[in-house]
C-alpha cells in the first residue's frame, strides 16, 4: 500500500472515530459535519470529500458490525446443531453484536430500523441489504435442517423464514422502544417463542401399532 493511500485510510478512520464519539455523547441528530471535522482535526471540506452525508458515515460505521454478524451466523450454519430450534437460537444470538461498538446508542439503531424520509437513501439501502442477508441466513439454516430430516418435509421454507424474521424484528423493536427493556430479557423471550414455533415444525414421529 502506498503512502498516500495509507494517509487516506488514516484520515477516514479518524473521521469515523470522531463521528462515533459525537454520536455516542450527544446523539446523531445533534451532531453536525462541522463538529465531526473539528473533532477529527480536519476541515469540513475534507470530511465532505470522504463522506457526502451523515448517513454515509453511519453506514460506514455499521458495515463492519454487519459483516461480523453475518460471519458468526454462517459459522452456526456450517456447524449445524442437530436441534433445529437450538440452531436457530444460536443464529439469532449472532445479532447480539447489533449492540457493538459502532452502533453508539439505541438512537442509531432506531435510525437504521426506521430510516424515515429525510435521508439520502444510504441508510435505507443498508437496512434492505441487512434484511436480505438475514432472511437468506434463516432460509439456509431451515433448508439444511429439512434436508437433514430434522424438519418436516412439508414445511414451506419461505413461509417459515418470514415467520422467524418477523419474530426477530418484533423483539428487536421491543428492545429498542419498550421502557426498561434489556437485551438479555428480550432475547430470552425470543428464544422461548422460537422453541414454541419449532415444536410444530419438527418431523412427526409415527405411532407404533398397539
Amino acid at each position: 500500500m502506498g503512502r498516500r493511500e495509507l494517509q487516506k485510510q488514516k484520515r477516514r478512520a479518524a473521521m469515523l472515530a470522531a463521528a462515533h464519539r459525537l454520536f455516542e455523547r450527544q446523539g446523531y441528530a445533534r451532531t453536525t459535519f462541522d463538529e465531526i471535522a473539528a473533532a477529527a482535526g480536519m476541515g469540513v471540506a475534507t470530511v465532505y470529500k470522504y463522506f457526502s452525508s451523515k448517513e454515509g458515515i453511519v453506514v460506514e460505521l455499521l458495515e463492519p458490525d454487519l459483516d461480523r454478524i453475518v460471519a458468526a451466523a454462517q459459522k452456526v450454519i456450517d456447524r449445524l446443531p442437530p436441534d433445529p430450534a437450538k440452531a436457530m437460537i444460536q443464529l439469532m444470538a449472532a445479532y447480539a453484536d447489533v449492540g457493538g461498538r459502532n452502533w453508539a446508542s439505541r438512537e442509531l439503531l432506531r435510525l437504521t430500523v426506521f430510516p424515515g424520509l429525510q435521508n439520502d437513501g444510504l441508510i435505507t439501502q443498508f437496512v434492505h441489504k441487512a434484511d436480505a442477508l438475514t432472511q437468506g441466513l434463516i432460509s439456509e439454516l431451515l433448508r439444511r435442517q429439512q434436508v437433514a430430516g430434522r424438519l418436516s418435509e412439508k414445511l414451506p421454507i419461505d413461509d417459515a423464514t418470514a415467520i422467524i424474521f418477523a419474530l426477530l424484528n418484533q423483539h428487536f423493536g421491543m428492545f429498542l422502544f419498550e421502557p426498561g427493556s434489556s437485551y438479555r430479557r428480550t432475547f430470552a423471550q425470543l428464544s422461548r417463542r422460537i422453541r414454541l414455533v419449532f415444536a410444530d415444525w419438527g418431523v412427526q414421529k409415527r405411532r407404533r401399532p398397539a
